[in-house]
């Protein structure tokens, strides 16, 4: 897509001042492990975030690194993850955990090839360990991001976020060039918060301003 570099320093300058101001605080924001933050990329699937945190805090007590999760009490973790209806998210802990433990010595690799070389971690998972454990310049793209782009810059594509590559190397395009985390974190909660669907809360959108579905549509 054909966007200007000053358009381009507006949407991400918006982003990030949002974030810094009124960005959600859950505990898997407050570290770099890399273990801790795949936790919860696992926990999110499919799941809010306050169901997640409960189970999040519950297992990093009992089984905070790798090590100690690829011993887990299986009977033991599906209680934990009883309330949230993921029973097989139990049995996918551990196996990425023994598979950590056997080929990387119990460390959560920082390398891209060997994240999604482990069964149940694809590209959205790795790129968030990699962005938000080991501070690397990549971008997030999930189904709420995705339709953000599509509203906010009329991003044609029918296709799965997951499946886009179009889509990530948009993505990659918007990406400051420092405060990324920040950045990446804020597009999730501005989309999450704001850009909802069917129906997007855009009068109180901090991106509004520059988005292309309000300003034509302005029927929000």
């Amino acid at each position: 897509m054909d966007i200007s570099l000053s358009d381009i320093t507006l949407f991400q300058d918006s982003v990030t001042e949002w974030f810094s101001r009124n960005g959600r605080i859950y505990p898997w924001r407050k570290t770099t492990n890399p273990f801790h933050i795949l936790l919860a990329e696992l926990l999110l699937r499919l799941t809010g975030a306050w169901k997640a945190e409960k189970a999040y805090n519950a297992i990093i007590s009992k089984y905070g690194n790798p090590s100690l999760m690829s011993e887990a009490d299986l009977e033991d973790l599906n209680g934990i993850f009883k309330p949230l209806g993921l029973h097989s998210r139990a049995l996918t802990l551990i196996s990425i955990a023994k598979d950590v433990k056997l080929r990387f010595s119990g460390e959560i690799p920082s390398d891209y090839s060997d994240l999604v070389s482990i069964k149940g971690i694809g590209q959205y998972t790795a790129n968030a360990v990699l962005c938000l454990a080991y501070n690397c310049r990549l971008p997030l793209v999930d189904g709420s991001i995705s339709r953000l782009f599509r509203r906010h810059f009329r991003f044609i594509t029918n296709k799965p976020a997951y499946a886009d590559k179009e889509l990530w190397a948009f993505a990659t395009e918007l990406l400051p060039k420092s405060n990324f985390r920040n950045y990446n974190l804020g597009l999730l909660d501005i989309a999450s918060i704001y850009c909802r669907y069917p129906r997007p809360n855009c009068h109180s959108c901090p991106l509004a301003h520059s988005c292309s579905y309000h300003l034509e549509t302005r029927s929000c």
